[in-house]
Order: structure tokens, then sequence, then C-alpha cells
């Protein structure tokens, strides 16, 4: 069984529909995955790009609704995601706090780990569960 990197073009074409036709084409991929044709690996740098693009000028969907899509279509069961978790909790502090995605993650890289923040950014104070050192 092959492995594929998936680049962000797909999810984004998959997510938004746009264009149609390569939108059926990465549903169709997608499902060859579910009927355990091939493995997809989903690197973190591709589900940041995704929400770049997805709550960017062109779609500017709402930061909640790309969290929960995201979050859904991660967690599909034949997808390999290396860092799960962490994106979990990156989309879950994006989506309640007004911060961008690469912050998001930071914050949620150190939570997971029990470890602490250090930065010049005081957004990072926005997240209550999170222990900042703010110079």
């Amino acid at each position: 069984m092959k492995t594929y990197i998936v680049d962000t073009n797909l999810i984004i074409r998959f997510l938004t529909g746009d264009p149609a036709k390569q939108a059926s084409i990465a549903a169709e991929f997608f499902q060859s995955c579910d009927a355990g044709k091939h493995v997809l690996k989903i690197p973190s740098i591709v589900v940041a790009e995704t929400v770049f693009v997805l709550t960017g000028k062109i779609y500017a969907y709402p930061r909640k609704t790309v969290a929960m899509q995201l979050t859904h279509f991660l967690n599909t069961p034949s997808f390999k995601v290396p860092e799960l978790e962490i994106l979990e909790k990156s989309l879950e502090i994006f989506a309640n706090h007004k911060m961008d995605f690469a912050d998001a993650y930071i914050a949620a890289t150190a939570m997971i780990a029990g470890h602490s923040v250090v930065t010049f950014d005081s957004d990072f104070k926005l997240i209550k569960a999170l222990d900042a050192l703010i110079l």
C-alpha cells in the first residue's frame, strides 16, 4: 500500500467544493484512502496552510467553522496525522482566541508537553490554561 503526503490544495478543494471538478477528484481520492487503497499522511504545515487559506481573503470562512471542519477531517480513521493531539488543541485555541494559527500551535505544543511559552506577544495571555512569560 502506497503512502502519500497530502498537499494543501487537495484539502482546500475538498472542503470548499471549488472548483467542482477538482473537489470531486479530491473526494474520490480520499474515499480510496478510506477503502484502504492508500495511506494518507497530513503534516502539520499542511494544516497551517489550510487554515491560512480558508480564513484568508478568498474564502474568508469564520475561524470556528474552519476549526470544526478541519478537526472532523483530521479525525478520518484512514488518515495518519503525526501531531493530531497538538493540531486538535491548536484548532480549538484558534477558534476561541484572536490569535493566528502559528501562535495557537505554539501554545498547544507547550500545553500538551507541560511547558511554558516565552514571548514578546501579549496575545498568549488570552489563554488562561497556558503558562506564558511575556517579556
